[in-house]
């Protein structure tokens, strides 16, 4: 009796590496790397025939940035994506991370990865700055104007992405 369980036993373990090792890539499993996952695309067809399986940038939405250079003359902004939370969710947050909870002002922002990316900027996009423009109410500004008012430091912002494009940036009020 005890051959027959050993070999059942080695027959079962063997069965399950098999699975395990094979099957479709659908059908496998996959933990998530981090909070922000790298948005990807299908393979694109090139006018040669070739495929394209470059991830994008950014997902189409609204990301809260930082930005560390913007290019006016490339129409070009390069940033920092980041987590911003507010209110109860800040609390949550911030308690998760250790820090001070609630935090100062209720909000919370976490930068899991310091990665920069860089995407073009519409020439009809939408940009608004408030404090760093000395306004408590957003203000219609330039990309040139916005990169000279974020020269020494950027606050958060909100940009918005459509098909690999920024669309609208505008800055968050913080108190």
């Amino acid at each position: 009796m005890r051959p027959i369980r050993a070999l059942a036993t080695a027959l079962l373990l063997a069965s399950l590496v098999v699975a395990g090792c094979g099957g479709r890539p659908s059908d496998q499993r996959t933990s998530p790397q981090s909070e922000q996952p790298a948005a990807t695309t299908p393979p694109a067809i090139t006018a040669g025939g070739a495929t394209n399986s470059e991830p994008v940038v950014l997902a189409d939405g609204r990301h809260p940035v930082r930005l560390k250079t913007i290019d006016p003359a490339r129409r070009a902004v390069t940033f920092d994506l980041i987590q911003f939370y507010q209110d109860d969710q800040a609390t949550t947050e911030a308690a998760k991370d250790h820090q001070e909870s609630p935090p100062p002002n209720d909000y919370y922002i976490r930068n899991v990865n310091p990665r920069l990316r860089t995407l073009p900027v519409l020439a009809d996009a939408t940009i608004t700055a408030n404090q760093v423009a000395g306004s408590n109410q957003d203000v219609p500004v330039t990309l040139s104007k916005l990169a000279a008012l974020t020269r020494e430091r950027s606050p958060v912002f909100w940009i918005t992405v459509r098909h690999e494009q920024v669309s609208k940036i505008s800055e968050q009020w913080l108190p």
